[in-house]
């Protein structure tokens, strides 16, 4: 969809801004990879647009987006077809059918993206850079000019912190603890 009226430009955001995380975890789920996950939640938002005029809707909208986002899936795959490492396309099949249902949200992850932002901005950073991006404490010390050991510390005080504000929250919510 290049540019279109007004209405549906609006009807496009209100149908995929509540579900972007929805297919953000659908696309994880199918491929693993957190490096490609942005470019491939792009090719996929792109792709959203671009054929938004053949949505039904009468339809639901996540089940059609996350459809989609499994073509984007396995054309990202088809691209990236001469890495190392590469899921057969039998083994992406199975996953996005196991992949948990459009209506279930994750109550760990939603506790966990809560604690996460009531980090200090320094341990928050170590968090994002060690497990977010795949740094190694020995990279980031260097980056940051800072001893290994002390990355180590601030990391295990932050996990220690995260566990804890986990628990509280699936406690306080009534879900059943088990980290």
């Amino acid at each position: 969809m290049k540019s279109g009226p007004p209405e549906r430009n609006r009807e496009f955001l209100a149908l995929m801004l509540p579900h972007q995380q929805s297919i953000r975890n659908f696309i994880y789920s199918i491929h693993p990879d957190a490096g490609d996950l942005d470019d491939i939640m792009q090719d996929t938002a792109i792709s959203l647009w671009e054929k938004f005029e053949t949505f039904d809707s009468g339809r639901e909208f996540l089940p059609w987006a996350m459809r989609l986002a499994y073509f984007e899936v396995l054309r990202f795959r088809k691209k990236r077809s001469r890495d190392r490492l590469v899921f057969s396309d039998e083994l992406v099949e199975v996953l996005a059918g196991e992949a948990p249902q459009h209506d279930q949200v994750d109550p760990v992850r939603v506790a966990l993206d809560s604690c996460l932002c009531r980090l200090d901005a320094r341990s928050r950073a170590v968090i994002e850079a060690r497990y977010g991006q795949g740094t190694s404490i020995t990279e980031l010390a260097a980056a940051r000019n800072e001893s290994v050991h002390r990355l180590y510390r601030i990391l295990e005080k932050a996990r220690g912190t995260l566990v804890s504000c986990v628990r509280r929250k699936l406690a306080a919510d009534g879900q059943p603890v088990s980290l």
